[in-house]
């Protein structure tokens, strides 16, 4: 099968390689897309994470078969798997987890000390003809919802998450950044009741993507966000704040739009450690939180959002070939795309 394979820094391949079969508990997927996420981008511009030691759960080392964000049609279970079944049209859950270390117990199995993700740190990925994942990964797509979707499902859910950390319904909120994580938490936002949502973006195709969905876009290069924020808000400021951009600009620019006692949400990738005024935290009781993927049942809530239509698809999702993989890993790195999704020779739609 063909399968885009990670030797290094920069150093992608499409090449052949054998095809999986499953074992006990294990389900075979023959992929229909798979997304090009934030997290290859780094892998694939800086150091990959199984670039020098084996991961501690999975054993996984480069070469490493790419993508997380991945959906397909189930072809074959290996022994003991009642939770899928030949026909079944799937999304993947990628993460894997140890079980046993001390977040694992307290059922914040995304957090696991040993975390290891299919794609990223675990044997298989889903930019390939064919993957096998445990049987436990897959979530059955909803009658009528498309392959294409279920391949978003992933980095929905991830804009999901960081939302709920949010606590937010009703009211106000800043997003900042408009690629796939950014759209994902404009469309949580607006599903839990935030009607007036501000998305801050220098591209102009971003912006457009976001403002067809509802959002008051921001042009950070042209006009201050936090006198604009604060100018429609009457001083008072957003009830919430969603970082989605990975630069130290944005969030200090959210961190200052926000009104007293609201959090700020980081759930982008920062390649180096960032420095924020903490007298503002202090001084407006402000919250800064972190999100980190997904706990259990995120995935579910996604589906049935998508089900009932909250996350549109219209206007920011672009298909690429698996030979082009590469130049999609640039796209998306420079903002030339808001999402990614690569089409797998012979897929089934």
């Amino acid at each position: 099968m063909l399968a885009a394979r990670l030797y290094g820094t920069k150093d992608l391949r499409i090449e052949e390689m054998p095809e999986p079969e499953p074992g006990p508990g294990e389900v075979k997927i023959r992929v229909a897309y798979a997304g090009i996420c934030g997290t290859d981008v780094h892998e694939y511009f800086e150091t990959p994470r199984a670039t020098h030691e084996p991961n501690p759960l999975t054993g996984a080392t480069l070469p490493q078969t790419l993508g997380h964000e991945f959906a397909g049609t189930v072809v074959a279970c290996g022994e003991g798997v009642e939770r899928a079944a030949p026909g079944d049209r799937v999304c993947v859950r990628p993460i894997r987890s140890c079980g046993k270390c001390p977040r694992c117990r307290a059922s914040l199995d995304h957090l696991c000390a040993y975390l290891a993700a299919i794609g990223v740190t675990s044997p298989g990925g889903g930019l390939a003809e064919y993957v096998v994942v445990p049987a436990g990964s897959v979530h059955r797509l909803p009658e009528g919802l498309p392959l294409e979707q279920g391949a978003l499902v992933e980095p929905m859910a991830t804009a999901l998450n960081a939302v709920e950390r949010a606590g937010v319904h009703g009211g106000s909120a800043l997003v900042t950044g408009a690629g796939a994580v950014g759209m994902g938490a404009l469309f949580a936002l607006k599903a839990n009741g935030v009607d007036d949502v501000f998305v801050v973006e220098p591209s102009p195709s971003r912006r457009a993507a976001a403002e067809r969905h509802g959002a008051r876009v921001l042009d950070p290069g042209e006009v201050d966000v936090v006198e604009e924020v604060m100018r429609h808000t009457r001083g008072r400021g957003v009830d919430a704040a969603i970082e989605c951009a990975g630069r130290v600009d944005a969030l200090n620019a959210a961190i200052r739009s926000l009104a007293a006692r609201a959090p700020v949400v980081m759930v982008a990738l920062y390649s180096e450690p960032v420095a924020i005024d903490a007298s503002v935290l202090r001084l407006a009781e402000l919250a800064l939180l972190g999100s980190e993927a997904y706990p259990d049942g995120v995935f579910e809530r996604v589906l049935a959002h998508m089900a009932a239509g909250r996350f549109p698809t219209e206007g920011w999702i672009e298909h690429i070939p698996l030979a082009d993989a590469v130049a999609g890993l640039h796209d998306v790195r420079d903002a030339r795309r808001v999402k990614v999704l690569v089409d797998i020779p012979g897929c089934p739609t």
